[in-house]
């Protein structure tokens, strides 16, 4: 009986339906796409690591006519400073006007550069002018005799204006100028050369003063006044500013330096004090015993006395403007011309002396 419990048991298990196990699925998967990255241009926002890196690599070129200005400090600080407007043209021309503030002098210059690396080299005939170096894209320093650029508290850079500026070719001039017919001429004390005069609206009053003159009318007649050169047309002068006739006198002779009458005079010193240039207090002997000039702010005359190289000023004519920046020298100038008692010419150099003291110096004026 338990034999057949067990088989019947059995025969049960093999009947029963046996379900297969699933497999658990995998989760489902979302599939997040990245924006394609957007390629941007190595571009670098300017500071000075850029100018350096640039600096590194010598990438400074003159890619367009540029104009670079600026006042230079004087080497050992013996002038005021000397004002630069130098323009640079990409054939290979430059042309520059410079100006010593001290000395009322202006050159302008024309030549021809060349770039080593960072260092801009100038080359003009018969004249000097310093090679400047690239400290960043705007600016350009003057680069000293051993060939490296000028460190100092003092400046000696120029920059780059943002527009290219024509050259300001006004200069201060003296020299003969000349009436003939309708036609006028002058010719430059300093460099020889003679010019027509354009018929400008500066000019007309000018030359009618000069023909309605009997005294000036038909001479040459030395002339100072600020005037400017067109390249546009020939070589014909323009009068911007008429400063004075001078009868009388001519362009300062080399030759002779120890003549006191008929030189323009133009004040270097009064009281052991350097005077500005821009000052121009000028004056000139006349040997009918009359002087006459520029007192800094306004126009002057006197008698005076002279027997060998004693002297003595009468008292001094002057119109009555006040111009605050010349009262000072002013004053000095007309207060020492007048105690006066000596007067002489060493080395080319006019000196009025008290007890034998020197109290004022003048240079003669080439401009």
């Amino acid at each position: 009986m338990k034999r057949s419990l067990i088989l019947l048991a059995v025969m049960l298990a093999g009947c029963a339906t046996v379900e297969p196990v699933k497999k658990a699925e995998p989760a489902p998967v979302t599939v997040i796409e990245e924006p394609t990255p957007e390629l941007v241009p190595n571009e670098v926002t300017n500071s000075a690591s850029t100018e350096a890196i640039a600096m590194d690599f010598g990438l400074y070129v003159i890619d367009r006519d540029s104009t670079f200005s600026g006042t230079i400090t004087c080497a050992k600080r013996k002038c005021s400073g000397i004002q630069y407007q130098l323009n640079i043209f990409t054939d290979g021309r430059f042309e520059a006007r410079r100006e010593h503030l001290d000395k009322n002098k202006v050159e302008l210059i024309q030549g021809t550069w060349q770039q080593d690396d960072r260092t801009l080299h100038f080359t003009a005939k018969g004249i000097s002018i310093p090679s400047f170096v690239f400290v960043n894209s705007q600016q350009i320093t003057l680069l000293e005799h051993a060939g490296k650029p000028m460190v100092s508290t003092e400046n000696f850079t120029l920059v780059q204006e943002r527009e290219f500026v024509r050259l300001d070719t006004r200069m201060p001039l003296l020299g003969l100028y000349q009436v003939k017919g309708t036609e006028a001429s002058f010719m430059d004390c300093q460099s020889g050369e003679s010019l027509q005069v354009a018929m400008t609206q500066h000019h007309l009053p000018m030359m009618r003063n000069y023909q309605t003159d009997k005294n000036l009318n038909g001479k040459a007649i030395l002339t100072s006044m600020v005037a400017r050169r067109s390249p546009d047309q020939g070589d014909a002068l323009f009068v911007d500013k008429f400063d004075r006739f001078w009868p009388g006198a001519n362009c300062p002779d080399k030759l002779s330096p120890g003549k006191i009458h008929g030189v323009v005079w133009r004040l270097h010193t009064v009281s052991q004090i350097g005077v500005p240039a821009k000052l121009n207090i000028r004056m000139m002997f006349e040997e009918s015993n009359r002087l006459f000039g520029f007192s800094g702010c306004n126009n002057f005359n006197a008698g005076y006395q002279q027997k060998d190289n004693q002297l003595k000023v009468l008292p001094v004519i002057s119109t009555r403007k006040s111009c605050a920046d010349a009262n000072f020298y002013e004053q000095q100038f007309t207060k020492q011309l007048q105690v006066a008692d000596r007067i002489e010419v060493n080395h080319a150099k006019l000196q009025l002396f008290k007890d034998n003291k020197v109290i004022m110096e003048f240079l003669p004026a080439v401009n």
